[in-house]
């Protein structure tokens, strides 16, 4: 089965909300987004999706040739895993990759320009990003690219074994909890508004 794109966006916009609000580790904590999109789809009868995790980048603008959000071994490090060392989670259903923290783009470049005086563009921050694994394209296409959008999702066996055999790769009581929550507000069209230690965030 595969996941239709209103599906997506209702899960997609329920993680970013509580994530935004909640995430102690707000722009490394892919595993948590990536966790948080199985759990949501498996109660939307989507069963068949799996936490990837491997090497991953994205061009954010066509002109700045520096505009490259990168979670790559062949390129600049930008943010680290938790478990350190650098590397990306997202999920896959059949041929579908599925990324609920590209909304990030923005966050992850100003912090790295804050580090070294940078002014990255940034005109390509999708909320989410939900295509074709055939799609994807080779790392050094993407770093080298001419246009905003294009993205690369390489999948690394050893990387994603190590992830899902972590004992701390699991969703707690509380945020699933909050997540179908929040889940079900954005389900029935209501605007939620919600409150944590990072800020408030709406459901819109």
């Amino acid at each position: 089965m595969k996941i239709p794109e209103e599906i997506a966006a209702q899960v997609a916009t329920a993680v970013r909300t509580l994530a935004t609000t909640a995430s102690s580790h707000l722009g490394t904590d892919c595993i948590w987004h990536a966790l948080a999109c199985q759990h949501l789809l498996a109660r939307e009868g989507i069963n068949d999706v799996r936490l990837v995790a491997g090497y991953a980048a994205w061009r954010v603008d066509g002109q700045d040739p520096g505009a490259v959000v990168c979670h790559h071994r062949e390129g600049s490090v930008l943010a680290s895993g938790t478990g350190g060392f650098l590397f990306h989670a997202w999920v896959s259903c059949g041929g579908q990759v599925f990324d609920a923290t590209t909304y990030q783009f923005r966050q992850k470049l100003a912090a790295l320009d804050a580090a070294d005086g940078g002014r990255t563009r940034v005109t390509w921050c999708p909320e989410y990003l939900l295509v074709d694994s055939k799609d994807c394209k080779p790392w050094r296409s993407v770093r080298d690219g001419l246009r905003a959008g294009l993205f690369c999702y390489d999948a690394v066996p050893a990387i994603v074994a190590q992830v899902t055999n972590h004992p701390d790769t699991q969703l707690d009581a509380e945020a699933i909890t909050l997540l179908e929550q929040v889940h079900a507000h954005v389900k029935d069209g209501n605007t939620l508004v919600v409150f944590g230690p990072n800020g408030v965030a709406a459901t819109e």
